[in-house]
């Protein structure tokens, strides 16, 4: 019997999944199929603009601060990519750790929306999920939806720490690891809330203390990064 990811020989899989009658080659838990890497990219980027123009405060800080609209753009593609794409991809190596098919699909309605609100200063976006075929037991579902917020507040607590170590040394390094920090925390926060279909309704149904340890976690990162607000 193969891993969940696959013959370490490379030979032939058939997976429940989206495209069951097509063989795959499964080498690694982090096995992407174009179409998934495609709207992965397309997710990115798009959540990378909004972020970077709701930054520098809309469309009309965009004209009226074109240097600083660039400089966001760097520390937004930072943001989106260990606060987004890392969360999601976390989701989906627990699903492919459980012998789950987990591909990324993109929300285009809800990746134009978070445009369309960044350019009044805002970020509202809700830029897709990793989607699991399969029927993963309550066990299984509440440790594959805990693996996204987990990421977050690995990384969330990294680059805080980072930022500590940096505030009485350097002003602007500091400021760009709160930033990074931050992101991490409040979008892990916000998935916490157990609402469906966040990941938090999901972890408190399958266990109530590991929800409030994270909650917990979560909870002190939050207060730590808002109070420090003014140190940055």
């Amino acid at each position: 019997m193969y891993p969940p990811w696959g013959d370490p020989f490379g030979r032939e899989e058939y997976l429940i999944g989206p495209y069951i009658s097509t063989p795959v080659y499964r080498r690694s838990p982090f096995h992407f199929t174009p179409q998934e890497l495609h709207e992965l990219k397309v997710a990115t980027a798009i959540l990378t603009l909004a972020f970077a123009i709701a930054f520098t405060g809309g469309v009309i800080g965009v004209m009226l601060r074109p240097g600083a609209f660039l400089l966001n753009l760097v520390l937004a593609a930072i943001a989106v990519i260990t606060a987004f794409a890392l969360h999601e991809i976390g989701h989906k190596y627990a699903a492919i750790h459980f012998g789950y098919w987990a591909e990324f699909n993109y929300s285009m309605g809800g990746l134009l929306l978070a445009l369309l609100v960044s350019l009044a200063g805002f970020l509202f976006a809700a830029p897709g999920a990793v989607v699991i075929y399969g029927y993963p037991t309550k066990r299984e579902n509440g440790i594959i939806s805990a693996a996204g917020p987990t990421v977050n507040l690995i990384l969330g607590m990294f680059f805080f720490s980072l930022f500590a170590g940096f505030a009485f040394f350097s002003r602007p390094i500091a400021s760009f690891f709160w930033v990074i920090s931050t992101i991490n925390i409040y979008i892990g926060a916000f998935n916490m809330i157990p609402i469906p279909p966040l990941d938090g309704s999901k972890i408190i149904t399958w266990s109530l203390p590991v929800y409030l340890i994270m909650g917990a976690l979560f909870a002190l990162f939050f207060v730590l990064t808002t109070m420090s607000f003014y140190a940055v």
